[in-house]
């Protein structure tokens, strides 16, 4: 077995224990897959290690975070006035 392949087989794992590592950490809401993605955005995760991660396609990541960038956006604007 080659270096490559072995290192694609620890990263698997890896995104396998971080994803099961999330799902067990919190309620409810942290099963959720908008939940589970920003929260490794939050982290300091790129949106394609995310999306390896969740198994969501990047785009589908990449718009839940515009999402939550603009609730986030409008609450501040809220608590502004």
């Amino acid at each position: 077995m080659d270096n490559d392949t072995l290192l694609k087989q620890v990263i698997r794992r890896l995104d396998v224990l971080i994803a099961l590592q999330i799902e067990s950490s919190g309620g409810p809401e942290a099963i959720r897959p908008a939940a589970k993605i920003r929260r490794l955005s939050e982290l300091g995760l790129s949106s394609s290690d995310v999306a390896s991660i969740v198994g969501k396609p990047i785009n589908y990541v990449t718009a839940t975070l515009s999402l939550e960038k603009k609730r986030v956006k409008r609450k501040e604007h809220k608590s502004d006035e």
